[in-house]
């Protein structure tokens, strides 16, 4: 495989497109059913006295229904962007980092609204076990972390510090593919700080 890209894999982002896609199917039907119970509720029984009927205590609702339903609402969409968001990507199987001419280039660093990266900008650059990589990890990622590598990529741009994070079931080749190319962006980091050391 060449060292200089990394393309999404098509088997781990169709295994979480189908992962959020069912979470995404559980929040509605949560939601549904919150809404359910809520709107066809019935009235509850009259009790009759003696000389006429006494009137129907007020029924007893939830008032965090509507809060907690659009709760589940907004999680169920969250869930159905990233699966759409790992949907396309497996279909695609688009370059999800590559290098050229020592400047590094991803749709990761483009949605943040950075078009790439130079060699000499990268500061930190590790492809270890997701738990021993710095920095916070989301829920999904922690829950497996002792399973999973990661390249971690630390950089400094005008706009301020960044990082960039990539896990094998990322992308195609899994954790060999993820150390080919760190080791392929070290060698074109190494002249970088060597001419910024001359300078």
């Amino acid at each position: 495989m060449n060292p200089s890209i990394l393309h999404y894999a098509r088997g781990g982002n169709s295994g979480k497109a189908l992962l959020f896609l069912a979470f995404a199917v559980a929040a509605f039907l949560v939601a549904g059913l919150m809404y359910d119970d809520d709107a066809h509720a019935p009235p509850p029984p009259t009790v009759p006295l003696a000389g006429g009927l006494w009137p129907a205590p007020a029924p007893r609702r939830d008032p965090l229904v509507p809060l907690h339903m659009i709760v589940v609402i907004g999680g169920g969409c969250g869930c159905l962007f990233y699966a759409a968001r790992h949907g396309g990507r497996a279909a695609t199987a688009r370059v999800a980092a590559r290098i050229e001419n020592g400047r590094l280039y991803s749709d990761l660093l483009h949605d943040a609204g950075i078009g790439s990266v130079d060699a000499h900008d990268i500061t930190q650059l590790l492809v270890d076990r997701a738990d021993r990589l710095p920095g916070d990890l989301s829920v999904s990622v922690g829950l497996g972390a002792r399973f999973r590598h990661g390249l971690y990529l630390a950089y400094r741009t005008d706009q301020g510090p960044g990082v960039l994070r990539l896990m094998d079931n990322d992308v195609d080749g899994g954790t060999e593919q993820l150390r080919r190319f760190a080791a392929y962006l070290e060698a074109w980091r190494k002249p970088a700080a060597d001419r910024m050391r001359q300078a």
